[in-house]
């Protein structure tokens, strides 16, 4: 990876856990290769590093005890929020604990996810379209981990044209396979735009209401963050996000979190469950793994003359110039704060 690159994704806002898997044991979690352990004790939720300052234990095996997080090894126990070390078992009744403490991250709960980063963020947290909504309902992906790039992800979440060829088990044979001309908009470091497409009929067990005709407006706020919010012609919306988190130190393994979310027309009047909804995009993101695993190089090239394009690829190399541009200003940004 880029030098430039890694250092604005230590500075870059991403999930680590599903919120409801943050319960009453650590959870394991990881970005660039920094291993963290997330732990929740009453209301103060903690990010902090995994290894425990005494010998390097990993404390995602301990447990919650007393205000604090228990390391597996020794027992010395840490406490939520400040990480500071608040008993040591060997010592002598009395005595003071040992002045260490783990390193903490920020950390913010949003989407349905614990969000961390491992310097101060250089952009803020992306809004997520509806996500406030009363009248939308959310499930949340099992996390999954993949030996490709975080771009690579996140270019096959917002690419049309391969529907009708790697989703044909979901969405059906008869996926339209043109994709019509588009524009792509920019706001700051976001951008975003619309297509219509037909599944064909054959999605979600022939719902025609879901599975036909749809138009779907992409958005991807810079690096990772993209979502999808579909509209139905007989009226209905459903919304997908998808995030992707590297978590080697090459950034050549990523760990995909992402969300989808239905209106209440989507449950009520065209008969789909939000559990239904989740059962569908499961399976569809199962079939998108073995193409991005399977891509030479892993990472998506940041210099488009480096792969052949179509028009339907308008998207990604607006993404990745994007993205170089990002790159160039943290870069700026960084030097003139360090001279």
């Amino acid at each position: 990876m880029d030098p430039v690159e890694h250092q604005l994704l230590r500075h870059t806002w991403f999930p680590i856990a599903r919120s409801e898997d943050v319960t009453d044991r650590p959870v394991q979690a990881n970005i660039l290769g920094t291993k963290l352990v997330v732990y929740r004790v009453g209301d103060t939720l903690t990010v902090a590093r995994a290894a425990c300052p005494h010998r390097g234990m990993d404390l995602s095996m301990g447990e919650l005890r007393d205000g604090g997080i228990q390391c597996p090894y020794h027992g010395w126990i840490f406490a939520a929020g400040s990480g500071a070390c608040t008993h040591v078992p060997s010592l002598p009744a009395g005595s003071s604990p040992v002045r260490t403490e783990l390193r903490t991250y920020l950390c913010v709960e949003a989407y349905g996810h614990v969000w961390s980063c491992l310097e101060e963020p250089y952009l803020p947290l992306p809004a997520l379209a509806d996500a406030e909504t009363s009248q939308w309902r959310f499930a949340y992906g099992e996390p999954h981990d993949l030996n490709c790039g975080m771009r690579q992800l996140t270019e096959n979440f917002r690419d049309m044209g391969h529907f009708a060829f790697v989703h044909q088990g979901t969405m059906g044979p008869d996926v339209r396979r043109e994709v019509d001309s588009y524009q792509v908009h920019r706001e700051g470091w976001d951008l975003e735009w619309e297509l219509t497409t037909d599944l064909g009929g054959s999605a979600l067990d022939g719902n025609q209401s879901l599975g036909t005709r749809q138009t779907l407006t992409y958005h991807l706020s810079l690096p990772m963050f993209a979502w999808i919010r579909t509209a139905f012609p007989d009226g209905g919306r459903r919304l997908v996000a998808q995030f992707a988190t590297p978590i080697s130190e090459d950034g050549l393994r990523v760990r995909e979190f992402w969300v989808v979310g239905i209106d209440d027309i989507v449950a009520e009047t065209h008969g789909v469950s939000i559990e239904e909804m989740w059962e569908y995009e499961t399976a569809i993101f199962a079939e998108d793994f073995p193409v991005v695993e399977n891509q030479e190089p892993r990472e998506a090239p940041l210099d488009v003359r480096g792969q052949a394009h179509a028009p339907a690829d308008k998207y990604s190399i607006a993404y990745r110039r994007t993205y170089v541009e990002l790159l160039e200003r943290f870069a700026e940004e960084t030097r003139q704060v360090g001279s």
